[in-house]
């Protein structure tokens, strides 16, 4: 393992281990003003002690359960390693997440302590603190966020934080370290139970695919909530012995990249697409020779790249041309990530192929994995000398994979969940009696052992932005309304979510009527500007109650119900998503601007 000495049983005993050897190095990096901050390893671990020992006093025990609602920065840090280090659950929470979604995740997990950063996130929890008997106390991470008027005991960071420091239990590799919730096919999220062997393995894992090492600095703009931030740009980074720094917001990450100048990156599609898509729109506006130079050089890059992801050198007749584009054309591309980036690494969702060849012919190092929170979440990876387009690569080190009969994704490694939190049912269906985890997407594995994703056996949607979001759950919102008898929620790979909606013609008929605005045929129904304004508004009203993701950003309406006589319902009456996705493809992309 990179920058320890010994595999460890648990992540804080690992974090004990590297600030002691670290020391007064930076490890966390943060804006205040105009001006980053440097938090050494011995502050954070400092920190993280006193807290600690406030929240051993506050009543927390082990295996009991933390939740932190705040967004990425150093108090993130302190308070989780301050609480894995009781031997303690900790529970993320997305701060755009719905009130009813982080009221069940608080609920279901049966969190005794709940930490939240800000305002707005402590009066959403005290908000909620009514409906969540468990609840003990709630911890304000900002200052002067303590209350005497809340139902349920308020304190501050600060207050917990006053006295002596308490070391790290000594804790198992069986233990708990946190519950992740995803959503399901079906019903609101369910918690996957993450070992500390779980992400140590994973972790080790990265290590060994990546070299990390305490050279490497990285931009940290996803949410620390998502696996694949908390896992790949969090702990792997410390277990290697690096550094980390925060980006301000989504609308400062290009300055930031500049200013900090890391050396890897993790990022979802949809960041990517955006650099993609202007820069097509900046060439299409170009004069005529200056498009003739970008193409001439992304067709001598892109064959240049193929010897790259081959591991071979690059031949001196794409060599000499190369040196030119390099510095004509692509210069401007590779320096928004800034000068030192070896690692552009994609995940959350999958990364469309155009996307990904373009930026490799630019000489961006971008690397694709696969992988899904109930496997730590790293599962295989498109290494730099070892990529093949079109496919998530070779299993990272320690991962073992293969199909089912039905084609089925299979995983297997000490990185597997030990299960779903109170879901047994579901977690048998999850991880068969020999230890493989079925992952719900469809692969092929080629003779060289590259993984190529070609269909998702689980209902699940993963935006182009990484967020997973069930749409079973979402269409039972939508039909729960009294104007909406049938919906298909969509959105797989998009920037958001969209519905095709059936109306019920009958409450519609009599609404109509009661407008005076007389009775129509089901199409011409649909078509009408009125039934539109009236079907925004309950859409509206029902976005109201979701997270940011899962808002309704769009919709059509659909004349001739769904059946299993026009092919387009299962014998059970669940909606055939792909013959809806063909069927209505223009209204379709009439919504994405397609």
């Amino acid at each position: 393992m990179a920058g320890v000495s010994a595999p460890a049983p648990t992540i804080p005993l690992v974090f004990e281990y590297q600030a002691r050897k670290y020391g007064e190095r930076a490890l966390l990096k943060d804006k205040q003003g105009k001006a980053w901050r440097d938090h050494s390893w011995r502050e954070i671990a400092d920190a993280a002690g006193k807290l600690r020992a406030g929240l051993m006093g506050a009543g927390l025990k082990p295996g009991e359960r933390l939740a932190i609602l705040a967004d990425n920065g150093p108090n993130w840090v302190i308070v989780d390693q301050a609480a894995l280090g009781i031997g303690a659950v900790v529970v993320p929470l997305y701060t755009t997440s719905g009130a009813e979604e982080t009221r069940h995740i608080l609920a279901d997990s049966g969190a005794r302590i709940a930490a939240a950063q800000g305002e707005d996130n402590l009066k959403k929890v005290l908000a909620l603190s009514a409906q969540l008997p468990d609840l003990q106390c709630v911890v304000a991470m900002h200052s002067d966020g303590a209350s005497d008027t809340a139902a349920v005991k308020v304190c501050s960071m600060e207050s917990l934080s006053a006295g002596t420091a308490a070391g790290v239990i000594e804790g198992r590799g069986e233990d708990l370290a946190t519950f992740i919730y995803t959503s399901g096919t079906t019903g609101p999220p369910k918690g996957v139970m993450l070992s500390h062997r779980n992400l140590v393995a994973n972790c080790e894992s990265n290590l060994a695919a990546l070299a990390l090492d305490e050279n490497d600095l990285t931009l940290s703009f996803l949410p620390v909530a998502h696996s694949f931030e908390r896992t790949a740009g969090h702990y792997t980074v410390m277990m290697g012995g690096g550094a980390i720094a925060y980006a301000e917001g989504l609308t400062q990450i290009a300055q930031n990249l500049l200013e900090v100048n890391p050396t890897v990156v993790m990022t979802v599609p949809r960041l990517l697409e955006v650099i993609y898509n202007r820069v097509q729109r900046t060439v299409e506006s170009s004069p005529v020779i200056r498009q003739r130079l970008f193409h001439a050089a992304l067709a001598v890059g892109r064959r240049a790249a193929s010897y790259r992801h081959c591991g071979m050198r690059v031949p001196p007749h794409l060599a000499a041309p190369m040196a030119l584009f390099r510095h004509l054309v692509f210069a401007r591309i590779r320096a928004l990530f800034g000068n030192r980036l070896r690692y552009l690494i994609s995940g959350g969702a999958p990364l469309q192929v155009q996307v990904f060849d373009f930026l490799a012919a630019a000489e961006v190092p971008i690397v694709e994995g696969y992988g899904l929170t109930e496997a730590s979440p790293v599962v295989s990876c498109n290494l730099h000398g070892s990529t093949r387009l079109g496919t998530v690569g070779r299993p990272i080190p320690g991962v073992e994979v293969k199909t089912a009969p039905d084609g089925e994704l299979l995983v297997s490694g000490d990185n597997v969940m030990k299960g779903y939190f109170n879901r047994e049912d579901e977690t048998r269906e999850a991880i068969d009696a020999e230890g493989w985890l079925h992952t719900g997407d469809i692969a092929v594995i080629d003779a060289d052992g590259f993984i190529r994703i070609s269909d998702r056996k689980k209902e699940i949607i993963v935006l182009s932005g990484g967020k997973n979001v069930s749409p079973a759950n979402l269409e039972n919102r939508l039909v729960a309304d009294p104007y909406i008898a049938q919906a298909c929620v969509i959105g797989d790979r998009r920037k958001h979510l969209a519905a095709l909606m059936v109306p019920d013609f009958e409450a519609l008929a009599q609404w109509r009527k009661q407008k005076g605005l007389g009775l129509q045929t089901a199409a011409e129904a649909i078509a009408d500007g009125e039934t539109r304004r009236l079907f925004q508004q309950r859409v509206h009203e029902i976005n109201r109650t979701l997270s940011d993701a899962e808002v309704i950003s769009d919709f059509r309406l659909i004349a001739e119900p769904f059946s299993q006589e026009n092919g387009q319902l299962t014998p059970t009456l669940k909606v055939r998503r792909r013959v809806l996705l063909q069927l209505y493809r223009e209204q379709i992309g009439s919504m994405y601007g397609d």
